[in-house]
């Protein structure tokens, strides 16, 4: 089982899809995932905005979230975005956790796989 850690930048399909196909598949190869979403990806984090990405020739971006979120992988969402979009814990996700970037480092110490997009 590897530890597995991407990274996602941006609100776009070129960057969350990328990072929703490898999270997901290395989460049901059994390994463990962690992904750290920067603050150029908070208006993917907003209520509503993963469940109507339905990019052609790929699976349901909320079933890969879900699928994820189902097999324990981490969902993180970088605390700057509050102050640098200037939005509240309230207006994103109850499934991503806001942590600092401290904690998204220690917990992929170790991690044999990084992706960014």
């Amino acid at each position: 089982m590897a530890k597995v850690a991407l990274v996602c930048n941006g609100s776009e399909n070129k960057n969350i899809i990328p990072t929703l196909v490898l999270g997901s598949s290395a989460a049901a190869s059994g390994d463990e995932v962690y992904i750290f979403f920067t603050p150029g990806a908070a208006d993917l984090l907003k209520p509503g905005v993963i469940e109507g990405l339905k990019p052609k020739g790929y699976p349901e971006a909320i079933e890969m979230w879900n699928g994820i979120k189902s097999l324990g992988g981490k969902l993180y969402f970088c605390e700057l975005a509050l102050e640098a979009k200037d939005m509240k814990k309230e207006d994103f996700r109850d499934d991503v956790e806001l942590v600092g970037a401290t904690t998204f480092m220690a917990d992929i110490d170790g991690a044999q796989i990084t992706f960014s997009f």
